[in-house]
């Protein structure tokens, strides 16, 4: 294969290559996301003229780069695509052009905020840095490609009209200058310059069409490295008002501080401040088990459950499920939690407590209506003395009752979504659990977990787990979770999973009394049936 032809094979390459980065930047969003693609199109559309150019001369063998050129060329935009240091890839491209041009010295000027001349790179044909005491170009061209907005050739600026009486060339001895202007959204913020002081005529149209590709190289590596140190300005910024709403957090933010990426450290933040929203110690029951798995599909999670104990001694018990999944329902699901414990706790009693479903719904309605989101819930009172569950189920995926003679039993549904309408009749329905029963409350994530083939988890498998006799709920749960993992095997998880299992000690056998919070990384599926 020859030159050419290995060339034009790697720019496809990074075409394709660049396509792909791009379109999942876009994916990603944000400010990044938006502005730097349109770089990378740029690049794109650049690499796909180098291209058609490079496939017209070799097939035409004339007016086209040296060979040399186009890999400088080449290698220039790949270096721009994966640095953002900008006194890296500038030097890169001024070392470029300087040899490629056979030029004496390379200059990159920007023009600053108060419209002076700022010299960003300095190199010489021995690849060194130029020191400022030590600049020695004509700004006149310059200033001439800054005003006319177009490159600049001249084979001697000592008789160039244009120049020749600039204090600048005479004093420098200036003879060939080429320069072109910088461009970033169409504005020209400065001047790409060479020039060489030995030889006159040392440039040509082609050796200026050279340049002027760097010059577009060079452009976007400047915006890119501009926009680049924006945002992460923008996101240490974040940080510091992370820190200050989250002093407990302390562990995290040093580990974040230390070099986590920022997206990854804000949610890292979040997914440990909402794990502090679950209950950290589930009460300890007399004759009752409690047990609770707890497996989020991202970093953050939509799904919560709690349980704490009233002061007239009844325990409630809370599972749901936010419509909706990452920051924002993570958020509103730490808001529903709030309000549902907050409302309860003051209660004077399991019938004003109940109440605390209408008071957050009503809230949430009212406040919060405008943001569509709504979240399922299934909240009980449970008597630890007489086993009897008062409850009210918000839409929710209806809790199984199992009983110790094999009977079944769901508690449907008694009233809508939460926050979707305010002024809801809630209904509240009861159920007695005897010596033996046990409850499983879950979210959606059981039997919707899916497999690599994309097959459901099911209901069935759920149910025939359930019905295995496990000898504790925490035996139980356990068997659930693996039961999952192995269905899902290397399939990448699709929804929060929670489970939150209750069970009363038959009374002819001594049961320690148990409690049990395990929150793992995983995520998925639901679940149904009847009972007694």
């Amino acid at each position: 294969m020859s030159d050419p032809e290995r060339l034009l094979r790697d720019a496809t390459r990074l075409q394709l290559e660049l396509a792909r980065i791009g379109s999942l930047l876009r994916e990603r969003g944000g400010d990044l996301a938006r502005d730097l693609p349109q770089d990378i199109d740029a690049v794109i559309t650049q690499l796909s003229d180098f291209r058609a150019s490079l496939d017209t001369d070799r097939r035409e063998q004339e007016g086209a780069m040296s060979r040399e050129a186009q890999a400088a060329l080449f290698e220039v935009g790949k270096a721009i695509t994966s640095s953002l240091d900008l006194k890296t890839v500038l030097n890169q491209c001024m070392d470029s052009v300087i040899e490629l041009t056979k030029a004496e010295r390379g200059y990159l000027v920007l023009v600053d905020q108060h419209g002076r001349l700022d010299v960003q790179v300095a190199r010489n044909l021995d690849q060194d840095t130029i020191r400022s005491m030590e600049f020695a170009y004509s700004s006149s061209v310059v200033e001439e490609v800054l005003k006319s907005e177009r490159s600049v050739l001249t084979s001697n600026a000592q008789t160039d009209e244009r120049f020749a009486l600039q204090r600048s060339v005479a004093m420098f001895r200036l003879t060939s200058i080429m320069a072109a202007p910088l461009r970033i959204r169409g504005k020209v913020i400065g001047v790409l310059y060479v020039d060489n002081r030995a030889f006159t005529g040392q440039f040509s149209q082609a050796k200026l069409d050279l340049l002027e590709a760097f010059a577009g190289q060079a452009a976007i590596a400047i915006h890119n490295a501009k926009l680049f140190g924006q945002t992460d300005e923008a996101l240490k910024q974040r940080l510091l008002e992370l820190e200050g709403l989250y002093k407990e957090l302390a562990v995290a933010r040093e580990r974040a501080e230390n070099g986590l990426a920022a997206v990854e450290r804000e949610m890292q933040i979040g997914r440990v401040l909402q794990s502090e929203f679950l209950p950290r110690e589930l009460p300890s029951l007399p004759g009752w088990q409690i047990a609770s798995r707890f497996l989020p599909a991202r970093k953050l999670s939509g799904d919560f459950y709690d349980v704490f104990q009233l002061a007239s001694g009844e325990v409630a018990v809370a599972i749901a499920d936010v419509c909706d999944k990452g920051v924002g329902a993570a958020l509103f699901m730490s808001l529903v939690r709030g309000l549902l414990r907050a409302f309860a706790l003051r209660a004077a009693d399991p019938t004003e407590a109940l109440a605390a479903i209408t008071q957050t719904n009503d809230y949430l309605a009212e406040n919060h209506g405008r943001t569509a989101m709504f979240t399922t819930l299934f909240f009980g009172l449970l008597d630890p003395e007489t086993g009897e569950l008062s409850y009210i189920n918000c839409g929710h995926d209806a809790p199984i009752v199992l009983g110790a003679t094999g009977e079944e039993r769901r508690l449907e549904s008694t009233g809508p979504a939460l926050g979707a309408i305010r002024d809801v009749e809630f209904e509240t329905g009861r159920v007695i659990l005897l010596p033996g029963d046990s409850l499983v409350a879950f979210t959606d994530g059981v039997s919707d977990a899916l497999d690599p083939s994309e097959r459901p988890f099911s209901e069935e498998a759920f149910l025939s787990i359930l019905r295995g006799g496990a000898p504790s709920v925490t035996a139980m749960l356990g068997d659930v979770v693996a039961a999952l993992r192995n269905h899902i095997g290397g399939a990448a998880q699709f929804d929060d999973i929670t489970l939150l299992a209750l069970r009363r000690n038959p009374s002819r056998r001594e049961f320690p009394t148990g409690q049990y919070r395990v929150i793992e990384p995983i995520a998925q599926g639901s679940g149904k049936r009847n009972r007694r």
